[in-house]
This record gives C-alpha cells, structure tokens and sequence, in this order.
C-alpha cells in the first residue's frame, strides 16, 4: 500500500510530463480533493456488490472522541426519560452505500471492549425498552452527530467513545486524535484503499488535471468585457 503523500507525488509528475508547460504551480489540496473524489466512487461501486465485505485495511479510527449531554429537543422523535449523549464534534461522512452501513464500530476507547449497538436513527424510539437491555448502550447517528441513548447508570461514566468506519475523505480523520494525544492520520500513513484501484484512481486524476491545464484561458474578465462593450464610437 501507497502513502498519500505517494500518491499525490505520483500524480503531480504524471500530470508534468503530460503537460504542455513545465512550469506548473498546482495546489496539492486539489489533487487530495480529486482522489479523494475517485476513491469514494471505486468503493461505491465495489462494495455495493452483492455479498461484499468491507476490507479492514480501509477501516479508520476516531481514536478518543469526547461526549456531551444532548438537549431532547435534538432528536424528537426519543422519549423522555432517557439521557442522551452525542459527540461535541460532527463526525466526518462515511462512504454512502446501499445495504450496509461504511460505520464498523462504534464503543468504548478500549478496542478490545465490547461494542455499542450501532442502530438506524428510526430504531432509536424503540429501543432500550426491553427488560433485558437496561445497561445496553444504543448508538445512532443523526444528522452530522453520533447520538447514544443509555438507560442504564452506565450514562455516568460514558465520557469518550470509539468510532470506526470508512470514511469518504480518509484527511478528515486528521482531526480527531487518540488517548495519547497523537493524530489518527497522517499522510504519511498509509492511503486507505485496494492497491488494485490505486492506478485507475491515478488515471483519472491525472486525465482531469491535464484537461484543465489545457484549456484556453479567457484572458479578458467580466469586468474588462462590460466596459469594453460600453466603448461608444468617436464622432
């Protein structure tokens, strides 16, 4: 497997030697944000097979992520009498896909503990009502927050939790850090994706950028356009 730095590197020597000029300033962010782009589509189109399973190797960790008290008003259709819980910060955008949720785990910190019950938001409502399910954590995500429904006296000391998942843009997980303080993606890590799709995504960016590269720039602005057309004949 390739770092992102790698990959990014690649691209930008492919994009060189299939440019008109070698004098070429592209931004980086733009290259990250086209493979990133590309990478998503690949694995929509992959794991949205039938019986596809999602590869560990593009599973990411949220590391420590910390919890708030959440307003009841948040999530309306929860009853009243349960403590509500969510992330303080969103949780980036997993990959969309049809049968499954691209969310592995959601749990404590420890990753060798036992997992929460990650649930669709329309089963929040319902569940925790059984006699049996008194100390069972119920996770849900909804809008752009991970939310957790607790029943038990377990509500007192959830303060951090877990989340994994394959995430659409792999940079966001940047953001969020482990126990330790340490960032929970670098792009000196490796690029979470099959090596085998590493060539087509490359294909694409670089036929993307060099497309852009060599259209005509339009080197009179609306500005100069409007008063060019406002230029009234001598009499």
């Amino acid at each position: 497997m390739a770092t992102l730095n790698e990959i990014v590197y690649d691209i930008l020597e492919d994009v060189r030697s299939n440019a008109v000029s070698d004098d070429l300033d592209i931004d980086e962010r733009l290259v990250i944000y086209k493979l990133n782009v590309q990478r998503a589509l690949q694995l929509r189109n992959e794991f949205n097979k039938p019986g596809r399973t999602l590869d560990s190797f593009l599973v990411q960790s949220l590391g420590c992520v910390e919890l708030v008290t959440a307003d009841s008003s948040e999530c309306p259709d929860i009853p009243s009498g349960c403590t509500i819980l969510k992330t303080k910060c969103t949780i980036p955008k997993t990959i969309e896909l049809h049968h499954k949720t691209a969310i592995t785990k959601v749990g404590p910190v420890d990753k060798l503990s036992y997992f929460f019950s990650y649930i669709p938001y329309q089963q929040a409502p319902f569940s925790g009502e059984g006699k049996f399910s008194k100390d069972v954590v119920y996770a849900f995500l909804y809008e752009d927050r991970m939310y957790f429904k607790v029943t038990g006296t377990i509500a007192k000391f959830l303060t951090r939790v877990n989340i994994m998942g394959v995430f659409e843009d792999p940079t966001k997980v940047e953001e969020f850090c482990t126990t330790n303080g340490e960032s929970c993606f670098s792009k000196d890590d490796q690029y979470p994706v099959n090596d085998w799709m590493i060539p087509y995504i490359k294909e694409q960016v670089v036929r993307e950028l060099v497309m852009s590269l060599q259209m005509p720039e339009d080197n009179i602005n609306d500005g100069e356009s409007k008063e060019l057309g406002n230029v009234q004949p001598r009499k």
